[in-house]
């Protein structure tokens, strides 16, 4: 897989997110973190692409 494909950064920021909204609850400075990061991933992307 080409992980410089915009689309293939937009799907691994969506999982990172839909991912820390699951571990909202256990730990909520890693979903703060997890969040963040999936976001300036789909950022990243659009821009990109």
């Amino acid at each position: 897989m080409n992980y410089s494909n915009p689309v293939s950064i937009i799907v691994a920021s969506v999982m990172v997110t839909i991912l820390s909204l699951k571990i909202k609850d256990d730990c909520y400075y890693c979903f703060l973190g997890m969040f963040f990061i999936g976001l300036i991933l789909f950022i990243f992307g659009i821009v990109k692409y």
